[in-house]
């Protein structure tokens, strides 16, 4: 008997349904560990502050699943920012488990925020990466250029 190929679905998703897989604790424990930035509290995602964005409209969240299994996830934020007067899509939240990353998940999951972007009106869609991590090597074989880097200096204990 021949093995199944496994099947990878990307959908645009809410953020209930992220939340509620039985997956979603994993991931978000090996995400905050890989998104952690020194001088910063550990990550604690308030998933209401999630809900509230999303029930809003201004949010907008994407999955990744193999045969069901929740292995990333993508969310975008396009507020009209001031400076520019139009609509800038960002991505918020982007997690592809490391045992995935060579499935087109996270690929699937650009394209997906990439067509979302659009659809809003942004002209482009911002997406920061760890520096010298995967997705910094990438998003530039992607169409992404490097525009500016962001710093951090620790100013205060909140």
């Amino acid at each position: 008997m021949t093995p199944m190929t496994p099947m990878l679905t990307v959908a645009r998703s809410s953020v209930a349904a992220i939340a509620g897989a039985t997956e979603f604790a994993a991931l978000a424990a090996e995400y905050a560990a890989e998104a952690a930035i020194d001088g910063l509290p550990p990550p604690a995602a308030k998933m209401e502050t999630y809900r509230q964005l999303e029930a809003a409209g201004m949010l907008q969240a994407f999955s990744a699943s193999i045969d069901g299994t929740l292995i990333g996830f993508i969310t975008l934020l396009a507020p009209v920012l001031p400076h520019y007067g139009v609509p800038v899509a960002v991505s918020e939240s982007f997690f592809v488990a490391g045992a995935h990353r060579r499935s087109g998940a996270g690929l699937g999951l650009l394209g997906a925020a990439e067509a979302e972007a659009r659809a809003l009106g942004s002209p482009g869609l911002l997406v920061s990466a760890p520096f010298g991590g995967r997705l910094f090597e990438v998003l530039p074989r992607r169409g992404y250029v490097e525009t500016n880097r962001v710093f951090f200096k620790k100013v205060g204990d909140g």
